[in-house]
């Protein structure tokens, strides 16, 4: 089957980040969202997961070093299939 697309919705890939930041995911498949298992990683840490089309994370950026900082989200459909995306962020 085909993989399902992901894409980190919030923020911007490059972007410089302060305060509280709403993370956001959204995923589909083309069986639906229903068998959707979403996870969001910061700099290689689980910080989220859930299931269905959409993913938030409140990212509290005060806790966080200056400097480069790794998101990445997975999507995994029903049928096993993964897809990626991942983006950089400055603090």
């Amino acid at each position: 089957t085909t993989p399902p697309l992901v894409a980190i919705t919030n923020p911007a890939a490059g972007s410089k980040v302060s305060g509280t930041v709403s993370v956001g995911v959204r995923a589909s498949d083309n069986s639906g969202s229903t068998g959707l298992k979403q996870s969001l990683y910061l700099d290689g840490r689980l910080v989220a997961s859930g299931s269905g089309g959409s993913l938030s994370y409140s990212w509290n950026t005060r806790k966080a070093s200056v400097g480069s900082h790794t998101l990445m989200a997975i999507s995994q459909d029903a049928a096993g299939n993964k897809a990626t995306a991942t983006l950089q962020v400055m603090r």
